[in-house]
């Protein structure tokens, strides 16, 4: 394959430790995938991994899944006047089960957070701001015509129209799930609102490449869902209207077929994104 893996990709969609992949045996440099994020009010988040190259055509050199994570990399943060070295740890509740977490610098709306990450002899930089918060006004809960027992969420906001903004929505079901994953075709433009202060977008289950053959964007009946919406950078929005376009249009985003994911890391591929966002618990009775 042509193509790096991205970050995210692995983390999406690999599932399984004893599966192992074959690396092209012709001499290639690793590309270091980020996916990294820092929301208004909390720390610095940072998933470091290898991508690689993938030729099912040679057998030279097999590489498991358990080490793809980046455990012994440097992930520094800085906000300009203060700077942090994130603490490497393992978490279930992410795969590959390894994080980069920051416990004294905390987000705040309008600043600039820069992102240097080293590893063996590499050094990988960014930079991100993070947005004023998005805030949801109105949560409303409506049957499917397809079934009594699933539901969609719809959510309004309101908008600037004097200003350019992008949004992002995430969901987590209670007792599912453990972290917010990105709502199937939840990325937007303000461009979409036509001008209108008031807003409203849906909020679809998320895909998750792991249950590929239950998928359906409706809730279910006794679902506590918590739903977040983020406003985010304009870069951030293009990293993830591109993901979300290898979805809808139903490619493997393991291999995309003409190029990688948007990306702000320079030195490497990924994503470091800062967060403006609101959250609302919604019970579907």
């Amino acid at each position: 394959m042509k193509n790096i893996l991205s970050a995210l990709a692995l983390l999406a969609v690999l599932s399984s430790c004893s599966l192992k992949w074959r690396m092209d045996g012709q001499d290639q440099t690793q590309q270091i995938a980020v996916e990294g994020w820092i929301e208004e009010g909390g720390f610095a988040n940072v998933i470091l991994t290898q991508s690689i190259r993938l030729d099912p055509n040679t057998d030279e050199t097999e590489i498991a899944l358990g080490d793809i994570p980046i455990r012994w990399g440097k992930v520094t943060v800085s906000d300009g006047e203060q700077e942090e070295v994130l603490v490497g740890r393992m978490s279930d509740g992410i795969y590959p089960p390894f994080i980069y977490t920051g416990s004294r610098i905390r987000g705040e709306a309008g600043k600039k957070y820069t992102l240097k990450a080293e590893y063996s002899g590499r050094t990988l930089t960014a930079e991100t701001r993070i947005p004023a918060p998005a805030k949801i006004d109105d949560v409303e809960v409506i049957q499917s015509e397809l079934s009594d027992t699933l539901y969609s969420i719809r959510i309004s906001l309101s908008d600037d129209p004097s200003e350019k903004n992008w949004y992002k929505v995430f969901t987590m079901i209670r007792s599912e799930e453990h972290r917010y994953y990105s709502s199937f075709l939840g990325t937007v433009s303000d461009e979409v609102f036509s001008g209108d202060s008031h807003a409203e977008l849906t909020v679809n289950r998320a895909f998750r490449h792991t249950r590929l053959d239950s998928y359906t964007p409706f809730f279910a009946k006794g679902d506590t869902v918590y739903v977040k919406l983020s406003q985010l950078p304009e870069d951030g929005f293009r990293f993830w209207s591109d993901y979300e376009n290898e979805i809808s249009n139903g490619k493997n985003i393991l291999f995309p077929s003409t190029s990688n994911l948007s990306s702000n890391i320079s030195g490497g591929r990924g994503i470091w994104c800062g967060y403006g966002s609101d959250i609302k618990e919604v019970i579907i009775k």
